[in-house]
């Protein structure tokens, strides 16, 4: 028949989609459940390695656990890439180019937004990212003076979450500065992130979520209430560059991503207030949580693990050879350690848990003499490829050293924390930028005594919410900050 029927359900198919939708709605990690048993991404791993490469999830959804396919479904030669309406909702009914479904709307709010995120564009704000990562510094020699405790998790999601809004509307928002480093704000995110696997699942109960009135809103889940007046605040700031209200930016020494959008030549109706107002929502909360739930799984690594921590600390002082010299990008990003730790930071830390999927609405895909009819939706897991025993052997240490010399170069394929494609991840660039200067950073200065964190609590994956949440029991990730003198 060489259709997508041609390959098999699991065992008591009607039960695992029902087991997939419920798993799905309620995976937030509570009990005793241990990594993996807490969310659909348990289920699905234990039905790919006992059912084989390929498993059809429903009549419209195969599901890929091939690390040698992974290329072929995120492959540019695909043509046109739309991503599934559920999935592109996943974050609610959002004008952004993350919950664009259409192919060639995407290419349009994408290719406005390219120029931001280009390398060259990346290496020109640099000065005022460095200039936020000097004032999360500041506050961990403070406190390595006062042996005051430190919350990586907070203290990782303000720098991130500054450098974001100054990138986006030039707006010092000093939350490194922040006694609490603004908890509060990231505590609503995370509950906001619980309903992402209902709207995938239920995606009509988004639409009537969203349609209800903000007070009522606000009392079935403060949180929910909360994230709104962020979304409002976002949109008053679009209105304001908009009415030359704002002129900060002529201040800044830098381009700022929505003063230069509300001068493009896109379409009116690209340039309206919501649309904007969910771009900014989309890239301020993306750009912010992912990079900062690398980095605290990265500090935590290098801390515990003194071979590491040694070893790359002496590569960091060939480059920043004093304590209070700043490491610039072209001089880090060349040295093997610091991109091995960072590489393997990536692989194990799980930036995006939840299933990766595409459609391809012109194109048939074969996978072993089997043809996927166009339109079919495609999923792959990154945290299934990313613990692949026969490609990681262990995959649950950390080893920096699986990344070097030739065999680590043969492994370069099979990272892919920012997927890959046209609707690969689009601040790849900047993120690469803020884990070298800010890893190396922290770390030519500071060690972390990081006894009191518990690896299964505060470190690793407990659920998945599409971004990846530590248990609920967690407090965070609670070191101690020990200078480093030269």
């Amino acid at each position: 028949m060489g259709s997508r029927f041609t390959i098999p359900p699991p065992k008591e198919d009607h039960l695992r989609k029902l087991l997939l939708r419920v798993i799905d709605e309620l995976a937030d990690g509570n009990g005793p459940c241990t990594r993996r048993q807490s969310s659909a991404l348990d289920l699905q791993w234990k039905v790919d390695r006992h059912q084989g490469p390929v498993v059809r999830l429903n009549p419209d959804e195969l599901h890929f656990n091939d690390p040698h396919y992974y290329d072929e479904i995120f492959n540019i030669k695909n043509g046109k890439t739309e991503k599934p309406y559920n999935v592109a909702n996943t974050f609610g009914p959002y004008a952004a180019v993350i919950g664009t479904v259409d192919h060639d709307l995407h290419r349009i709010r994408r290719g406005a937004l390219n120029p931001f995120f280009a390398k060259r564009s990346v290496i020109e704000i640099l000065p005022f990212v460095q200039d936020i990562i000097e004032r999360l510094s500041d506050r961990y020699d403070a406190a390595s003076k006062t042996a005051e405790p430190i919350n990586l998790k907070y203290s990782y999601a303000a720098l991130t979450l500054d450098i974001m809004n100054e990138y986006c509307f030039s707006k010092d928002t000093q939350t490194v500065m922040k006694s609490d480093y603004g908890r509060k704000s990231f505590d609503d995110v995370d509950s906001f992130l619980a309903i992402s696997l209902v709207n995938i699942q239920i995606p009509w109960l988004v639409k009537a979520i969203y349609s209800l009135p903000d007070w009522f809103s606000r009392i079935i889940n403060p949180a929910m209430g909360d994230i709104l007046d962020v979304r409002e605040g976002l949109a008053k700031l679009v209105e304001d560059i908009r009415h030359g209200n704002d002129l900060s930016y002529e201040k800044s020494g830098h381009r700022t991503i929505f003063h230069d959008l509300l001068e493009s030549r896109l379409p009116s109706s690209e340039l309206e207030r919501v649309r904007l107002r969910d771009e900014a929502f989309s890239l301020i909360t993306a750009g912010s949580a992912t990079t900062a739930y690398v980095l605290k799984a990265v500090s935590y690594f290098i801390a515990a693990n003194p071979a590491v921590r040694q070893k790359l600390f002496q590569e960091l002082k060939t480059v920043i050879p004093g304590r209070g010299d700043r490491p610039r990008l072209q001089d880090v990003e060349k040295l093997p350690y610091l991109t091995a730790v960072i590489q393997e930071a990536l692989r194990i830390s799980q930036p995006v848990t939840h299933r990766m999927c595409r459609a391809f609405p012109d194109k048939a895909l074969t996978y072993n003499g089997l043809t996927i009819p166009p339109g079919t939706a495609i999923h792959s897991t990154t945290l299934l490829l990313h613990e692949n025993e026969k490609l990681f052997p262990d995959p649950q240490a950390f080893k920096p050293e699986r990344w070097l010399g030739e065999e680590g170069q043969e492994l370069q394929r099979y990272l892919v924390p920012f997927a890959r494609g046209t609707r690969a991840c689009l601040g790849i660039n900047l993120a690469w930028a803020e884990l070298y200067l800010i890893v190396a950073t922290v770390f030519r200065r500071f060690d972390f005594d990081v006894s009191g964190v518990v690896r299964q609590r505060d470190v690793d994956v407990a659920a998945d919410r599409i971004l990846p949440v530590s248990a609920p029991d967690s407090p965070g990730m609670i070191v101690k900050a020990l200078a480093i003198e030269d």
